[in-house]
């Protein structure tokens, strides 16, 4: 029979501003916390190894989220999204595609592997593929793949219902565990497999602990059709938006990968990073606290657009303003970060930058997955996704790797229009706002003055 918790049922009911509020600060201070360490970590990383493995390691991490989003249908969202996900039955049946998932993908990503290895002699020297060490790592990675599987579905569930306390602590107390492995293999062996055991550790780590200290009864082998039916329905485009989502932001270095060296993939894997870690800042708010907060909306036929842009004020005030603030400073920071062998990872920095613009508007998905129709944001991923796959090989072979980062960082200026369109039928639209929010990006760019006259005097 199935079963609904108590506390699920009280919490489905609504989140009012008090716990959206407390979640907001959880999932913020904890993504900072996490960012401070990450950059740490990254900064003493990159003094014990050289560019060309964090080259590797960015382009096998590449193919591993590949994989992962041709596999996707949504299972995480669809616990959050639906109606049904606090029954036991529902979440059971979510798990055990999870790990059936997790195989696949495993099985897929040592195919590949295979592949590399026996191809490898004929793909150009200096290419990033033909490294030997690529193969063996892709192996290695697959194993998280597998434990990812078995994470339990109580982590989706306090996701739903915004409690996120414990969550956030697993994930900041996974990482730090994760640094100390690294750090220590990367001292007493400067080699690939520091940044490799890094990632296993961190998927043991914070899945173990899920189990243990979140809250709920364990999954087991429990499986329903209807539940599986709703899952792969509603995932189905998730799926079809998550490939094309996986390719826009990941097909860059695919692209690149045939035509730079491992160097040059380690120097823009910095820049990336990066923007990467503005970019994981506002896609962790959106996720863990904004689509939970638009779909209990939606579920209980409140006032969406009022929760819609109760996040849109300060999401934009935050992310126009480190993108005027990295536009101007972009250049100075890595040089004052990294040693001179990253330098020119400084102006891709500052052009990549411009792209964040038109992440403002990932919170339309959101809306559309939560109201149940993620279909509606299929041409906005399908016009990025042609854009970089016709656009990027074009650029990059007539004008070379310099003007390639250009064009990654502006093209996804070029489908903001289609992004507008689609806010206007979703019933979102507020002209005013927008021009409002869009003046954010000048106390960036005075901050971004400011921390350059004074790091430039200093020095």
């Amino acid at each position: 029979m199935s079963v609904v918790s108590p506390v699920a049922e009280q919490q489905d009911k609504g989140l009012g501003r008090s716990t959206v509020r407390k979640a907001s600060y959880w999932v913020f201070g904890g993504y900072a916390t996490g960012q401070v360490l990450r950059f740490s970590s990254n900064l003493i990383m990159t003094r014990l190894l050289a560019p060309e493995m964090f080259g590797i390691m960015a382009l096998a991490n590449v193919v591993i989220a590949g994989i992962q989003m041709l596999t996707d249908v949504g299972i995480q969202k669809s616990i959050i999204q639906s109606k049904s996900g606090t029954r036991a039955d529902f979440l059971n049946t979510a798990w055990i595609l999870q790990i059936f998932r997790g195989v696949s993908l495993a099985a897929i990503v040592c195919g590949i592997a295979i592949v590399l290895w026996l191809t490898s002699s004929k793909l150009p020297a200096d290419s990033v593929y033909a490294n030997p060490d690529l193969p063996l790592v892709l192996s290695i990675l697959a194993a998280s793949l597998v434990i990812g599987g078995f994470r339990s579905t109580k982590s989706a569930v306090s996701n739903r219902n915004l409690q996120l306390t414990r969550i956030t602590s697993i994930d900041l107390f996974a990482q730090i565990s994760a640094i100390a492995v690294m750090i220590i293999w990367a001292t007493l062996s400067p080699s690939i497999w520091a940044l490799v055991a890094g990632t296993i550790v961190s998927s043991v780590v914070r899945i173990s602990a899920e189990y243990i200290f979140l809250p709920g009864a364990n999954n087991r082998w429990q499986w329903n059709w209807d539940y599986a039916s709703e899952i792969f329905h509603f995932g189905k485009w998730i799926f079809a938006s998550s490939l094309l989502t996986y390719w826009v932001l990941n097909g860059d270095r695919m692209i690149l990968g045939f035509e730079i060296s491992a160097r040059e993939m380690g120097v823009y894997a910095i820049a990336i990073f990066v923007v990467s870690s503005v970019r994981g800042a506002l896609n962790s708010i959106m996720q863990k606290v904004m689509f939970p907060a638009l779909s209990t909306s939606v579920r209980n036929n409140e006032d969406y657009k009022k929760t819609y842009y109760r996040f849109r004020s300060p999401l934009d005030f935050f992310i126009c303003g480190i993108c005027g603030f990295l536009i101007v400073s972009g250049e100075q920071i890595i040089n004052i970060l990294y040693d001179s062998r990253y330098r020119e990872a400084g102006p891709f920095l500052a052009v990549l930058a411009i792209g964040l613009l038109a992440d403002r508007y990932r919170g339309l998905g959101l809306f559309y997955q939560a109201d149940g129709r993620p279909k509606m944001m299929l041409p906005v991923a399908i016009s990025r996704a042609v854009l970089i796959s016709i656009g990027l090989p074009f650029v990059l072979y007539e004008y070379g790797f310099s003007a390639a980062v250009m064009f990654l960082g502006t093209y996804p200026l070029l489908v903001v229009p289609l992004q507008l369109y689609l806010k206007y039928k979703a019933g979102l639209m507020s002209v005013s706002r927008e021009l409002l929010y869009t003046t954010f990006i000048i106390p960036g760019a005075v901050a971004g003055y400011v921390f350059l006259m004074i790091t430039t005097s200093l020095v």
